[in-house]
């Protein structure tokens, strides 16, 4: 029985190697491939496959907020978040939007293959240079809470919004992508600009690049 997945990633060089290296074993089957995420979320909910690969770093719809959206979308879909990223930041993120596991794009194609089955087992797995990171993070930190993410006060539609004004798309190409008024649009930015605590668009990018979202 083939194991059926999604490989999202908004370079074809990245998906034509991954199709080269999942087509050694002829028990994996790629049954869908994304350009970007707001693709990958129509073609998870179309295949519902068992694996999805997902980059991180994705026009439109970031990878974190597909892995979100895929929980409601695909529930059974054991996802492996893909980065160029070790920071604890974009593990930790990817981790609590729903992936069962973190390979980065540099390290050896091994990685990737044990991640898969991995997750088809039911458990995690993170590169060797992540677990580090993730180590290294756990033995600094103090008692001391963590301050609260802004970032997670947004709600699922903000968050789409708040990355498409940051990528400098307009009113328009927004609400035409996603099927709403420019009113809306406008309402969504004027919540989100309160809620991450910014007072014009400069800033606005400033913290979406911060956070990873944007280059």
């Amino acid at each position: 029985m083939h194991v059926r997945i999604l490989v999202a990633d908004d370079h074809a060089l990245i998906r034509q190697g991954i199709r080269a290296l999942l087509s050694v074993d002829t028990s994996l089957r790629i049954v869908a491939e994304a350009a970007d995420g707001r693709e990958a979320v129509a073609l998870a909910d179309k295949h519902r496959p068992d694996i999805a690969i997902i980059d991180i770093r994705m026009k439109e719809l970031n990878g974190i907020d597909v892995i979100s959206q895929l929980g409601r979308y695909s529930p059974a879909t054991s996802i492996i978040a893909l980065s160029m990223f070790s920071d604890e930041r974009y593990v930790n993120r990817a981790v609590r939007a729903g992936a069962k596991a973190y390979v980065l794009k540099d390290s050896s194609d091994d990685d990737l293959l044990r991640a898969i089955r991995a997750v088809q087992m039911g458990q995690s797995f993170f590169s060797p240079a992540v677990a580090r990171v993730l180590v290294d993070a756990y033995t600094r930190k103090d008692d001391a809470p963590e301050a609260e993410d802004r970032h997670e006060l947004l709600s699922g539609r903000e968050r789409e919004v708040y990355q498409m004004l940051a990528e400098g798309r307009t009113n328009k190409i927004i609400a035409d992508t996603l099927g709403i008024s420019v009113h809306t649009v406008e309402t969504h930015r004027i919540r989100i600009m309160a809620k991450l605590d910014v007072h014009n668009m400069a800033e606005l990018v400033l913290s979406a690049v911060r956070r990873g979202i944007v280059a």
